[in-house]
């Protein structure tokens, strides 16, 4: 059966005096109906940067310039400005990080979830109208009807961030990419939030590219993970057997550097030095010098990912026990 979506080797470059910078270097990700894969790493391991290619969002002097990009088997990296906005929103859905940056703060959410629908969707004002009361009920927002012909800032955060997740799903589209839905709410509210997205998702079957840091998220959601590091995608596979016996030593080290329920210790164990930035990029595997198992061949010679449903990028993997 034809993915929802297929990413091959999708490349981000940036032009530089004197030279060009990878940002994503052939990144490969395939997404099937109704499934949820999860993209984690460090901060700028390039995890939100995927997203926005995928939609068409760089922004100079970012451009893709190798790859492609394919939504239920028709490319769309090469689509027309115009035509990629017909499917943004009708086709794929983008909740980001901050509702502020989502929510135009001059308009009610009643205008924003009306116009979205009647835009992507053959159905009339008064329909659209209906629809959008059944949503904001649908989200756990009590008095619906009322609230649909308020504004932004009459919701708190979390409010605002469901009404976002509406507005994403709104148009029936056949893929959402959530971009860090829960970082910019308060602990109390996360637990919330993700237990509504979890909810709509079972209900509409919409597929999902679930980008976070947070690997309690990547367990409570996600099917498949996709690790990401320097723009590369260094190991993938069903969530349980990565975050159970993962092959890669950074994801080795992204797990115990997560603190568990059960912990018997306070320390954490964190993974030495830090992500080099984009003109600094080591040579062989970007990974050897935070590596503990590295030696000449990791630095010499760049390892490739073994699978896409399933695989590894590591010279020396580690086996189900946790040793290489």
């Amino acid at each position: 059966m034809t993915p929802i979506l297929e990413v091959n080797d999708l490349t981000v470059t940036m032009k530089r005096p004197f030279r060009t910078l990878t940002a994503l270097d052939r990144v490969t990700l395939t997404i099937g109906k109704g499934e949820v894969l999860g993209l984690v790493g460090e901060s700028g391991a390039g995890k939100s940067l995927t997203g926005a290619a995928i939609v068409n969002l760089l922004v100079p002097p970012l451009r893709q310039t190798g790859g492609s990009i394919a939504l239920a088997g028709r490319r769309i990296d090469t689509l027309s400005r115009d035509d990629m906005r017909k499917v943004r929103g009708r086709e794929i859905g983008f909740i980001f990080q901050d509702p502020s940056t989502s929510l135009n703060p001059v308009l009610s959410i009643g205008h924003q979830l009306i116009e979205t629908m009647m835009t992507h969707l053959p159905i009339g004002r008064d329909e659209a109208r209906r629809r959008a009361i059944a949503w904001i009920d649908r989200i756990g927002i009590p008095e619906a009807e009322r609230r649909l012909d308020q504004y932004p800032h009459e919701f708190s955060g979390g409010m605002r961030q469901r009404i976002v997740i509406a507005l994403a799903l709104c148009a029936e589209p056949s893929l959402v990419i959530a971009d860090e839905p829960t970082t910019a709410l308060d602990v109390s509210v996360q637990a919330r939030v993700l237990q509504l997205l979890k909810d709509l998702h079972g209900e509409t079957g919409v597929a999902m590219l679930l980008i976070t840091h947070d690997l309690g998220v990547i367990a409570k959601m996600a099917d498949r993970v996709a690790v990401l590091y320097t723009g590369r995608v260094v190991e993938i596979g069903p969530t349980s057997a990565i975050l159970n016996s993962p092959h890669h030593h950074y994801t080795h080290g992204l797990m115990k550097a997560t603190p568990t329920p059960n912990m018997q210790t306070q320390r954490l164990d964190a993974i030495p030095g830090s992500m080099p930035n984009l003109a600094a990029i080591p040579s062989g595997c970007s990974f050897h010098p935070r590596c503990p198992r590295s030696d000449a061949t990791c630095r010499d010679h760049l390892p490739r990912l073994s699978g896409v449903e399933s695989g590894f990028a590591c010279w020396h993997p580690l086996s189900a026990g946790g040793t290489s």
